[in-house]
C-alpha cells in the first residue's frame, strides 16, 4: 500500500482540471470533469474502459479541445493547440502503444524537435551523447544509434520516456505503462516513476493492474461514464471501493469452484517443437478444462498456442485433437477441425476495425453463410445478433468496430470466432488493456463456455491473479520449455514465479 507520508503537502496544484466536458455527436465523452494533481505525486487514474481517461489525457495535451472546462498548469491556465505545445510546457504522455519514427534512431527519436547544432548542420555526437546521458540516468541500457525499428516493445516505450524527460519534464502521463513489460521491465518503470516523483515531477499513472496501483499511487482518481466520481489518497481507498466506484456495482475476481466433471482429451499435444523457440512441450486439455499458460514475456508461451493454430512453418511433433492427429498447416485447417486462436493484438489481428460488427462476426463464417458466393444478408445479421447478444457487445451491429471501447472489440474478437461453434479455443492474453468490469465478464464467458458448452480453452495469461482465478489447472513455461504443470489447488503466485524465473530447480 503506498505510504501515505509520500504526499505532497504544497497547496498550489500542479494540475487542475476544472469542468472539463467533450461530446461527440451524441457520445458523451466526458462531463463537468474537475480535480487536481498535486506535484511530487504519482497520481493514478483509473476506470473502466469508455471511462473517459484517453479523452481526458487528449485534452490535458492538446489532441482534443474541451466543448467546456479549463486546465491549469502551475496555476496558469493552459490551452495546448497540440502535444508539441503540452511537451514545451511541460506535458507529455507516453502511450500503451508507442508513437515513435521507426527509421530515425534512437536518439534522433529522444531529442525529436530540439536536435543539438554546429554552425547549419546537425551535431550528431553531441546529440547522441546528450541521449546516452538521459538513457543512463534512467537506467535504460541501450545504444542511442540504434534503428527504433528494432527496438522491443518495452524498448520502445522506454526510449518515449527517455524522450519525455529531455526537457523541463511537469507532468508525465502513462497509459497502461506495463501492458507490454517483463516483470523486471516493470520494476525499472517503477524505479523510473518513483526518482521523477522524488524530482518534483507528477506522474499520472493509468493501469487496469490493481496490484501496481496500491503499489505506486500516492492518490487515485476515479471516472465512471466520462463523469468525476472520487478523488482520494491511495490509503483511503481500499481494492473493493475503488472497483465498485469504477463499475457501480461490486466485482470479485475469483476463482469459481467447479462442480462439472472433466472429459475426455480434446487437445492433445506431444513433443511440440519450434527450433529455436520451445522445445519439447507435450500437454493435453480436457473437454470441459481451462488450463492457463505462464510464464514471463518471451517464454514462448504465445508462440506455442500460435503453434498449435498452424502458424509455425518449422513445427515438429505432433497435435491430437479429439484423439486424431491433425498437421497444423495452417489457420485454415485447424479451424476446420474445430480449433480457433484470439491472438494478443486484438486491433492488429483480432478484428478489422473499418468494418462494423456484424461483417467482423461473420467473417469467419463465410463458407456457411453464402451462397453461391454471395453473403445472405439476413444470416449474417441473425448471426451477429445472437453473438452480441450472448457476449453482452455494447453498439449496433451495423456500427463500425473501430468505435467501440477496448473490451468491446476483444468481445467481437471472440464472438467471430465463437460463431464457427469451435471445441478448442486458444486465447492469447484474453483481457490485456480491459477493465476490471469487463475483464470479469469475461471471465464468466469463459467459465460458461468450459463448462456449460464443454470447450477445451488454453488461456496465455501474464496476469496471474487472472491464471489463478480462470484456470483448472496451470502450466508454467520458461525458455520454451514446459518447466510445471500444477492443479489449481496447489498454485500459487509465488510458486508460479518461482518456476518461471527457473529457481525451483532444472526443467522437467
Amino acid at each position: 500500500m503506498a505510504d501515505s507520508t509520500r504526499t505532497s503537502t504544497t497547496t498550489q496544484p500542479r494540475l487542475r482540471v476544472t469542468g472539463v466536458s467533450k461530446h461527440f455527436e451524441a457520445v458523451r465523452a466526458l462531463h463537468g470533469v474537475s480535480f487536481d494533481l498535486a506535484p511530487g505525486q504519482i497520481h493514478a487514474m483509473v476506470g473502466e474502459n469508455g471511462a473517459g481517461k484517453s479523452t481526458l489525457v487528449a485534452v490535458i495535451t492538446g489532441l482534443l479541445q474541451p466543448d467546456a472546462g479549463h486546465v491549469e498548469l502551475d496555476g496558469r491556465p493552459v490551452r495546448f493547440r497540440n502535444p508539441l505545445q503540452a511537451r514545451a510546457a511541460g506535458i507529455a504522455a507516453v502511450f500503451q502503444d508507442p508513437n515513435l519514427f521507426p527509421h530515425l534512431s534512437v536518439a534522433e527519436n529522444i531529442v525529436t524537435g530540439r536536435y543539438p547544432r554546429s554552425g547549419p548542420f546537425l551535431d550528431r555526437a553531441a546529440m547522441s551523447a546528450r541521449a546516452r546521458r538521459t538513457l543512463e540516468d534512467l537506467g535504460f541500457p541501450l545504444d542511442p544509434d540504434r534503428l527504433v525499428a528494432g527496438l522491443t516493445v518495452a524498448e520502445a516505450q522506454f526510449v518515449e520516456i527517455a524522450r519525455a524527460v529531455d526537457q523541463d519534464l511537469r507532468v508525465l502521463i502513462l497509459d497502461e505503462p506495463t501492458s507490454a513489460l517483463t516483470p523486471g521491465e516493470a520494476a525499472k518503470l517503477y524505479a523510473i516513476a518513483d526518482r521523477l516523483r522524488a524530482a518534483g515531477t507528477t506522474v499520472v499513472w493509468i493501469s487496469h493492474r490493481m496490484e501496481e496501483i496500491r503499489e505506486l499511487a500516492d492518490t487515485i482518481t476515479v471516472l465512471r461514464d466520462g463523469e468525476h466520481v472520487r478523488t482520494a489518497p491511495s490509503a483511503e481507498m481500499g481494492d473493493a471501493e475503488m472497483i465498485r466506484l469504477m463499475v457501480g456495482r461490486s466485482v470479485v475476481l475469483e476463482q469459481v469452484p467447479r462442480t462439472e466433471p472433466l472429459g475426455p482429451a480434446r487437445l492433445t499435444v506431444e513433443r511440440l517443437t519450434d527450433p529455436g523457440v520451445f522445445e519439447d512441450v507435450s500437454f493435453s486439455v480436457a473437454e470441459g478444462e481451462i488450463v492457463g499458460v505462464a510464464g514471463l514475456v518471451g517464454a514462448g508461451r504465445s508462440e506455442i498456442a500460435r503453434a498449435i493454430f498452424g502458424l509455425s512453418p518449422h513445427l515438429t511433433g505432433q497435435v491430437l485433437i479429439d484423439g486424431a492427429a491433425v498437421h497444423p498447416r495452417g489457420p485454415a485447417t485447424m479451424v476446420d477441425h474445430g480449433v480457433v486462436y484470439l491472438p494478443e493484438d486484438r486491433d492488429a489481428e483480432g478484428v478489422i476495425s473499418t468494418m462494423t460488427i456484424s461483417a467482423n462476426i461473420a467473417l469467419p463464417s463465410i463458407r456457411r453463410l453464402s451462397r453461391f458466393g454471395f453473403m445472405r444478408g439476413r444470416s449474417e445479421r441473425a448471426l451477429a445478433t445472437r453473438q452480441r447478444a450472448a457476449l453482452s457487445i455494447k453498439g449496433e451491429i451495423e456500427d463500425l468496430v473501430s468505435s467501440l471501447s477496448g473490451g468491446n472489440r476483444q468481445k467481437v474478437a471472440l464472438a467471430r470466432w465463437l460463431a464457427t461453434e469451435p471445441s478448442v479455443l486458444l486465447l492469447d492474453e484474453p483481457t490485456h488493456g480491459i477493465d476490471v468490469g469487463t475483464k470479469a465478464q469475461v471471465h464468466d464467458i469463459m467459465r460458461d463456455l468450459a463448462r456449460v458448452h464443454r470447450m477445451a480453452i488454453l488461456m496465455v495469461s501474464s496476469d496471474l491473479p487472472e491464471v489463478l482465478a480462470v484456470s483448472d489447472r496451470v502450466l508454467v513455461i520458461a525458455r520454451g520449455r514446459l518447466v510445471a504443470d500444477l492443479p489449481i489447488a496447489e498454485a500459487t503466485s509465488e510458486q508460479i514465479l518461482t518456476h518461471a524465473t527457473g529457481t525451483a530447480g532444472s526443467p522437467r
